[in-house]
């Protein structure tokens, strides 16, 4: 075989050889697909879904607020939930024991009962639909277990995941906080249950986490307060008959803690002692 011939026998087989390479059934070269790689998390209805572990429960403080002037309040489930005691704070070593404590089945939400009541906050209603993104909101309660008031910004909707002690999935609100007082607040732990008003004074929310990395606050929808006094008609006529006369009032950026303070005083909106593993006494 002289070098022409050997050269074109080379050639013939290098292109066969090619040729079942790329050859496919309909005659067109496929790119090689991509690696796999995990799906990425898909946030659930209404925004992305953020994950919290609810601890073992001990003795703690949080917050509740009057939504009757007979004796109904709401708070955090996560503040009520596992006590064999529940006190509203009225002052140092005084209290109001809750008689009546009902947990919204997938919200971070607790309705309390007590043998007398305060003045109680107005409620935003459903039709006044989501507070939109950039919308102020003020927070009063007794962080760390002291007074303290925050004010925050909507960020956006979203879903929270309670995990640990119970498991829950609801729909909430979340804010981006603007500033705190008292300036030197460490953390926000005990404001929970705390309300959140808008800016017209009405509850839109209800506290119950917090991101100090991130400066977010997270709220109840407005929808899931609804649904839980939904159950209970004799509280929730109540609310609505009382609505006229319920502390709604104009708030911004320099008065909230001023009002927040009002609140406390009023014990509109007061500190809950939760006792988990004692003789039950008062606080």
């Amino acid at each position: 075989m002289n070098r022409l011939t050997y050269l074109v026998a080379l050639l013939a087989v290098l292109f066969g050889v090619v040729n079942a390479l790329f050859a496919e059934d309909d005659g067109v070269r496929r790119p090689r697909p991509p690696p796999l790689t995990p799906a990425p998390r898909q946030a659930g209805p209404g925004g992305p879904t953020i994950e919290v572990d609810v601890g073992p429960k001990g003795s703690s403080t949080g917050t509740a607020f009057a939504i009757t002037a007979d004796g109904w309040w709401l708070t955090a489930r996560h503040v009520a939930h596992g006590c064999d005691a529940l006190w509203v704070q009225t002052a140092p070593r005084k209290g109001l024991r809750a008689t009546e404590v009902h947990l919204h089945p997938n919200a971070d939400l607790a309705l309390l009962h007590t043998r007398s009541g305060r003045a109680p906050l107005h409620l935003a209603s459903l039709d006044q639909g989501v507070p939109p993104r950039g919308e102020s909101g003020f927070s009063m309660g007794y962080p760390q277990g002291r007074p303290g008031d925050v004010h925050a910004r909507v960020i956006g909707q979203a879903r929270l995941r309670s995990v640990g002690r119970y498991r829950i999935n609801e729909p909430i609100l979340a804010w981006a906080e603007v500033s705190r007082r008292p300036n030197d607040l460490p953390a926000l732990g005990g404001l929970s249950g705390g309300p959140m008003l808008d800016d017209q004074g009405r509850v839109v929310g209800v506290l119950v986490a917090s991101s100090k990395r991130r400066g977010r606050v997270m709220t109840t929808s407005q929808a899931s307060i609804h649904q839980l006094l939904a159950q209970f008609p004799g509280v929730q006529g109540p609310v609505v008959q009382g609505a006229a006369g319920a502390l709604a009032r104009q708030i911004d950026a320099g008065s909230y803690p001023v009002l927040g303070t009002s609140l406390r005083r009023d014990l509109t909106v007061a500190k809950v002692l939760c006792q988990v593993g004692q003789r039950r006494r008062r606080p």
